[in-house]
C-alpha cells in the first residue's frame, strides 16, 4: 500500500515506509492508553494526506475506529512565498528559542508584506491581508480575539493601518508569547525524568 501511494522502489530510503507508521501514532494511541477504541481526528496539512488515507485504511483491520482527518493550510514561511515554514530556513523561521530582538529582526527584515509600495499608496490604496505574513502569523497562532482580528484586517485593507504598525503588533505578540513559553520550558528542564518512558 505504501507503494502504490509514494512509487517507491529499489532505491527508495526504508524511512520512506516507516514513515506512515510513525504519523498514524496519534490515531490509535488514546485507545492504547485508555484501553478501550476512543474515535480521533487528525487536523493536518496536506502533505500528510497520503499518510492518513493509507492509515484509515489500516486501522479498522487492525481493530480500531477509522480516524477522521481534516486538512489545514500551512503556516507560511517569513518570506510568504508558496511552502510552509520550516526550521531547515533559518531566515524563513521563527523559533521558540528565539529572543525578543531576533523576532524583532527576522520580522521587520523578511516578513512578506501586503502592503503598499510606499506609505502614501498604502493609505490610499490599502493592504491586502491574505498575503500578509504578519496578519496570516495573527490569524493562525497569536490573536485570540475574533473582533480583533477582524478589526485589524479592515484597518488593513483600508490603509488604516501600515504595515510598521501591524509588524510592531505582531512582533509584540509573539514576544510575548515567546517569553512564557521559554519560561515554562525551563521549569519543563526539571522534570523531564517525570517524562521517560519507563519499561
Amino acid at each position: 500500500m505504501v507503494k502504490s501511494s509514494f512509487g517507491l522502489n529499489e532505491q527508495s530510503n526504508i524511512g520512506a515506509i516507516f514513515y506512515t507508521s510513525m504519523q498514524a501514532v496519534p490515531a490509535f494511541l488514546p485507545s492504547i492508553l485508555k484501553k478501550k477504541n476512543i474515535p480521533c481526528l487528525i487536523p493536518h496539512a496536506i502533505d500528510q494526506d497520503p499518510h492518513f488515507r493509507l492509515t484509515r485504511d489500516i486501522m479498522p483491520k487492525l481493530g480500531f475506529y477509522k480516524p477522521s482527518s481534516i486538512q489545514c493550510t500551512f503556516l507560511p514561511p517569513l518570506q510568504g512565498v508558496s511552502g510552509k515554514m520550516s526550521s531547515s530556513q533559518e531566515l524563513g523561521t521563527i523559533y521558540l528559542t528565539d529572543d525578543s530582538k531576533t523576532v524583532d529582526n527576522k520580522i521587520n527584515k523578511y516578513a512578506f508584506s501586503g502592503g503598499g509600495a510606499t506609505l502614501e499608496e498604502h493609505r490610499k490604496k490599502g493592504g491586502n491581508p491574505s498575503i500578509d505574513v504578519c496578519f496570516q502569523y495573527l490569524k493562525f497562532l497569536f490573536e485570540p480575539n475574533d473582533k480583533k482580528l477582524n478589526e485589524i484586517e479592515e484597518n488593513y485593507k483600508k490603509g488604516k493601518m501600515s504595515t510598521g504598525e501591524l509588524k510592531k503588533y505582531t512582533i509584540d505578540k509573539i514576544n510575548a508569547f515567546l517569553k512564557e513559553h521559554q519560561k515554562k520550558r525551563k521549569e519543563a528542564e526539571k522534570r523531564i525524568k517525570d517524562f521517560i518512558y519507563k519499561v
